[in-house]
């Protein structure tokens, strides 16, 4: 599905998702050590991804439009889309954290909660990612 914006970028938010889902589970194990600090992983702007893709559009010798086409480097032959468009970008540390004597800023209720919509969208991405799947066997004629 990488041959596709879509799949690319379905892909793409999935590796932040999984990526931001590691540093909030760092940020629950080191509940208990002073001073330590929560970090969150800034959403890249998927928005901004697709619209230079769509900006793009009609660049000779490519399939789709964009950063995210599919380069002809061969009559019958496709080259895939890049990979790893989404920059994951660096974990940042959480603004306005309160912090505990110790100087720890972990809020396990927070974090829960941060863990569970990061958990959300990732079944929402899944889910989109299952159906587009399912369109295009149907499409090629091997069903759903």
């Amino acid at each position: 599905m990488q041959g596709t914006a879509l799949g690319t970028l379905l892909s793409a938010r999935s590796g932040w998702l999984q990526a931001r889902y590691t540093v909030l589970a760092q940020n629950v194990a080191n509940a208990d050590t002073p001073h330590f600090v929560p970090q969150d992983l800034p959403e890249p702007d998927f928005d901004r991804l697709l619209a230079d893709s769509a900006r793009s559009a009609g660049t000779p010798g490519s399939i789709s439009a964009g950063p995210l086409a599919m380069a002809r480097t061969a009559f019958d032959h496709l080259q895939a889309a890049r990979q790893g468009v989404a920059h994951l970008g660096r974990p940042r540390p959480m603004e306005g954290v309160e912090r505990s004597p110790s100087g720890n800023g972990v809020v396990l209720e927070e974090q829960a909660q941060l863990l569970d919509r990061t958990r959300l969208q990732h079944e929402l991405t899944t889910g989109i990612y299952r159906k587009m799947v399912g369109l295009m066997r149907t499409a090629i004629g091997g069903g759903a």
